[in-house]
């Protein structure tokens, strides 16, 4: 084992060359992806073990579907019957527009929707450096995705489709409470190139088929190598904090490894002192982003965390910046945080460079660079020492 008990980027990027080839769940290369990384942890003299879990499909692939298929015809029906009908396609378009809104945010309730349809299994892989945890000091929890999926659309074109599809149908609604107030009415034009464009970001969103083409370099093998690197610098140093290294599997179906995860150990931490970091998408650009909201309104999951990353940027010369998701993309860091505890998602400084090549063949190791996984990683281990 590499013994060095500083950070280097050098051996993060081995790994992640190591894990970028098509992984998704239930293939070959998700079972060669899980052999390294608990053969990587083992060497290192961490207490690992691979946990199995059951998922299904439902919540990331069928309910958004469904939904999208049922908002298209109260979408069209606004310059359809709006004018005769201004009462109930107002109701319609209320009732779209908040049932668009709650499904940006974590609904702990409906975690029963990942047992609904034909079951899927895949595992976590969880490896603990052995110290006891103690009231007095924090302990971490570091999570990484690794498997990786490709997708008919980039995550940016998702994501900027659910933004319009959303924006559409607030301001469809807004033109119904006008004219049912009012009797204002928009030319109708306006209101058809409104109702068409929604209605098309919507049906796009139908067409977003999964498959197993992308190596998954930047998502999310990047992550994974980090982590990696952290848990040899951690072991090196003989840290005495309770640190957990969470390898969760089918992040790329709904965030089902970390649910899982959360489900079966949350009170096996302390939420009042476990720090939770989930590294997704890293290696881009200068300095390092960290999502600390998420959702419309948005939702904090962190505070004092985050003030870590703030300092300890300061001191090492590394831009910290926080960052708001509000809508189309999905994190590990979300499950987690709706079962209470501190969580932030560590992601790359430049993603919009890279945001088109995301969920696809193009997802190569070769977009990152050595400087910003190097950045990350001491920024990483420094909390971890200003925490202890």
């Amino acid at each position: 084992m590499h013994t060095d008990h500083n950070y280097d980027a050098k051996c993060a990027y081995h790994h992640i060359t190591q894990l970028a080839f098509p992984r998704l769940v239930g293939s070959v290369g998700e079972a060669e992806a899980q052999e390294y990384i608990v053969e990587q942890l083992t060497a290192l003299g961490l207490d690992v073990s691979s946990e199995p879990f059951l998922f299904t499909k439902f919540p990331a692939e069928v309910l958004p579907r469904i939904l999208s298929a049922l908002f298209v015809p109260v979408v069209l029906f606004v310059p359809w019957f709006g004018e005769q009908f201004p009462v109930l396609l107002c109701l319609a378009c209320l009732l779209s527009l908040a049932t668009a809104l709650f499904f940006t945010q974590w609904q702990k309730r409906l975690e029963g929707l990942y047992d609904v349809g034909r079951r899927y299994q895949t595992e976590n892989i969880i490896a603990k450096n052995g110290a006891k945890p103690d009231s007095n000091t924090p302990a971490f929890l570091f999570v990484a995705h690794y498997d990786s999926k490709s997708q008919v659309l980039p995550i940016a074109v998702r994501a900027i489709s659910y933004g319009i599809a959303i924006t559409g149908l607030l301001v469809l609604t807004t033109l119904m409470f006008i004219k049912c107030f009012t009797l204002f009415w928009l030319p109708h034009y306006i209101v058809w190139g409104i109702a068409g464009i929604t209605s098309l970001c919507l049906l796009l969103l139908q067409i977003n088929f999964t498959r197993n083409h992308s190596p998954g370099g930047f998502d999310n093998a990047s992550g994974v190598g980090v982590m990696l690197e952290v848990a040899r610098v951690v072991m090196a140093r003989d840290e005495k904090i309770p640190i957990t290294f969470l390898a969760t599997g089918a992040e790329e179906y709904g965030m089902c490894g970390a649910l899982r995860y959360v489900q079966a150990h949350a009170d096996a931490y302390g939420r009042e002192n476990t720090y939770v970091i989930n590294l997704d998408g890293l290696g881009v650009g200068d300095g390092v982003n960290l999502v600390t909201r998420y959702g419309i309104p948005p939702t904090r999951t962190t505070r004092a965390l985050s003030d870590l990353f703030q300092v300890s940027g300061e001191l090492l010369g590394v831009r910290v910046s926080d960052r708001y998701l509000p809508i189309g993309v999905g994190l590990d860091s979300i499950p987690i945080a709706s079962h209470g505890f501190e969580v932030l998602t560590v992601t790359a400084g430049a993603v919009g460079g890279v945001a088109l090549k995301i969920h696809s063949k193009q997802d190569r190791s070769e977009l990152l660079n050595e400087e910003s996984l190097q950045q990350v990683g001491e920024l990483i281990v420094d909390v971890i020492e200003r925490a202890a």
